[in-house]
């Protein structure tokens, strides 16, 4: 008897699971971002520098974490410190759909170019960027640097090659 309730359960099919496994919800919190790779396409590569000053191969970690917002604080408005001089820079972090974060049109107004290269030269920095959490503590995104304005006294502004000089900006974050 024993041996035809072993045959019967070893024949029968498995119980179904309804149970669908699921990504955790998103959890905001504080997070190191790096910037992984830069393409500058307004001025040859002269502005990648600025955002990797270790070169192209070596991720360029920003000097302050960033705060990212639970889905209920959304949209949220507050101030970012990347790393100097790109610091007090007033956001807003949307909803972008499927989990994703967006901020549309951050205004940095006076952002140095570097004064070695180019003076007292200051320009306007717009960003846009969009934001993928792959797991609770793991971001990944890119960021679009639209640069305008160069304004200086002592004529060492460079000369945008079109009025559209974009910055590329690939990135990575991980949870504090």
């Amino acid at each position: 008897m024993r041996l035809m309730a072993m045959i019967m359960l070893a024949c029968s099919s498995p119980p179904k699971d309804t149970a669908v496994a699921q990504t955790p919800p998103w959890r905001g919190g504080e997070f190191d971002f790096s910037t992984s790779s830069a393409d500058d396409e307004c001025l040859g590569g002269a502005l990648e520098a600025l955002f990797m000053p270790e070169g192209p191969d070596e991720p360029s970690p920003f000097e302050y974490p960033i705060y990212l917002p639970e889905p209920e604080e959304l949209p949220y408005s507050g101030s970012i410190d990347l790393r100097d001089p790109f610091t007090g820079m007033p956001v807003t972090i949307e909803d972008a759909g499927d989990g994703d974060l967006q901020m549309r049109g951050a205004v940095m107004e006076e952002v140095e170019l570097g004064s070695a290269s180019y003076g007292d030269c200051v320009v306007t920095m717009t960003v846009d960027a969009d934001l993928h959490p792959v797991t609770n503590d793991e971001v990944e995104g890119a960021a679009q640097i639209a640069i305008s304005d160069p304004r200086g006294e002592d004529g060492r502004c460079p000369v945008f090659t079109s009025e559209d000089c974009t910055v590329q900006l690939g990135l990575t974050a991980l949870r504090r």
